[in-house]
């Protein structure tokens, strides 16, 4: 089989780049980023070995390339069956993410309203879907609050580019009144390769 066409990693960061330099907003970077995120999980052979590997603590995530003008970051994120994320955002950026291995299921919410000057959050849950290999999604801001989980019966890998590198987010911890949750920020951390 010949590979010399093959879209390959180095590919999908020279497209990304182009895309950032001539997009226009944040709504034509997020479908673009989405489109290319699908051309480059056709193949899993550009993703090293050492950036497949999932922990026992919980997932891992894996920093592949952040642009040098702080435009996007591409990372990949590996769980086990049953390990997830929290509730969490996204810093207010954009993001378009894909399935390489596995299945996720991924639950989304809303961003509907900020209580107590962003310590307080009121979210509102709009779907839960699982995606499979090869497949894609998006989100933008209100709607980039989510819960991702490994699913199936072997090691699921994800690849997310945003539109710029994430250094913190908020995760969300449910309060007694529905549909109220408590904001706290957290650093990102990469897992080592």
């Amino acid at each position: 089989m010949d590979h010399t066409n093959e879209y390959d990693f180095k590919n999908f960061v020279q497209d990304m780049t182009v895309m950032v330099e001539r997009s226009q907003n944040d709504n034509e970077c997020v479908v673009e980023a989405e489109r290319l995120v699908g051309k480059l999980i056709q193949s899993q052979s550009w993703l090293p070995s050492e950036k497949r590997r999932p922990s026992k603590e919980g997932y891992s995530r894996y920093l592949l390339y952040c642009d040098p003008e702080d435009r996007f970051e591409v990372i990949a994120l590996v769980w086990k069956p049953g390990q997830k994320t929290t509730l969490h955002d996204h810093d207010d950026t954009w993001g378009a993410e894909g399935v390489v291995a596995g299945m996720v299921k991924v639950t989304n919410y809303i961003g509907l309203e900020e209580l107590s000057g962003g310590n307080i959050v009121k979210l509102q849950h709009t779907d839960t879907i699982i995606v499979n290999e090869q497949n894609t999604g998006k989100l933008l801001p209100p709607a980039d609050c989510h819960i991702l989980e490994g699913v199936g019966n072997k090691p699921t890998i994800t690849i997310h580019v945003y539109g710029k590198q994430l250094r913190k987010f908020r995760v969300f911890t449910p309060l007694d009144e529905e549909g109220l949750y408590l904001a706290k920020e957290k650093r990102v951390e990469y897992s080592p390769a």
